[in-house]
């Protein structure tokens, strides 16, 4: 039996990185899992991935996923996404927004909020902050109806600190406010919303034998091999949605490394991280 047999689960930013770790995750525990995102086929994006490849993965380990391609920033794509859940499964449990537009902010790492495209905070929030408002106004119908579930949103450090530059550290400021109104809101429904803090995260960008510090900044050193991985954030989410008590956690973030030290999981090498600070300590 797993963690979360007979669950349904949405994941977007599902075809790479951290959203892929979830959704890898979440139907190895069990859960019929809905990916979607942007990125359909190979090439689609700037990054490797696709949701194809995806439900691909799902599928050879066993697991039942269905990709979708949405794009959080048309409502319409919402709609048919949930509707399709809807009437496919006829209930939500969990959601996992892990969308993020990569092609506008990476070339803008480390530059002046003055240098910046204009449009800059609205591309991110469009696809990040802002898609998972979107993507909440359609979902949380059925999860009440449903009885509870779980929503999480993919966050970080620069909700709370400086981190690469002013656009990214208020789409993340956002979504951390998101968590803690919505789970005000939906606490009376047995809906817990929790935002998850990754540290540095072993991506498709990151491999080996690149390496960068605790902040994101090259520093070879740290071997790309000590970074959490994917399927380490994803573990975080399976064990939230499986605790029967996940309503104690509700409206806060977490580091994925303070849940795995709670829940007594590992990255899929067998490896624990340590909690990172909260504060970058060269800033006053």
């Amino acid at each position: 039996m797993g963690a979360l047999d007979g669950k349904v689960a949405v994941v977007i930013g599902a075809s790479r990185g951290i959203g892929k770790g979830i959704a890898l995750e979440a139907a190895s525990a069990g859960a019929t899992v809905y990916v979607a995102g942007r990125s359909v086929g190979n090439g689609a994006g700037v990054e490797p991935g696709s949701l194809g490849e995806t439900v691909a993965d799902i599928e050879a380990a066993g697991g039942r996923a269905f990709g979708i391609r949405c794009d959080t920033s048309e409502d319409s794509d919402l709609v048919a996404l949930y509707d399709q859940v809807a009437g496919e499964q006829g209930r939500l449990d969990l959601v996992a927004h892990s969308a993020f537009n990569m092609s506008s902010f990476g070339p803008t790492i480390g530059r002046n909020l003055w240098e910046l495209p204009a449009g800059l905070l609205g591309d991110l929030m469009r696809t990040s902050a802002s898609g998972a408002y979107a993507s909440a106004v359609r979902a949380v119908p059925l999860m009440i109806t449903g009885g509870g579930g779980l929503i999480v949103h993919v966050s970080g450090r620069g909700a709370a600190r400086y981190r690469y530059n002013t656009a990214y550290g208020m789409d993340k400021a956002a979504m951390d406010k998101l968590t803690s109104d919505l789970a005000h809101e939906l606490r009376p429904h047995r809906v817990a919303v929790v935002s998850l803090w990754p540290s540095v995260v072993r991506t498709e960008r990151n491999q080996p034998p690149s390496g960068v510090d605790e902040y994101g900044w090259p520093d070879p050193q740290r071997p790309a091999d000590d970074l959490e991985t994917p399927r380490y954030s994803g573990r975080a989410v399976v064990a939230l949605a499986g605790d029967a008590e996940v309503m104690a956690r509700t409206g806060r973030k977490w580091w994925t490394a303070e849940l795995a030290a709670h829940y007594g999981f590992t990255d899929e090498h067998g490896r624990a991280h340590p909690v990172p600070a909260e504060t970058d300590p060269g800033l006053a």
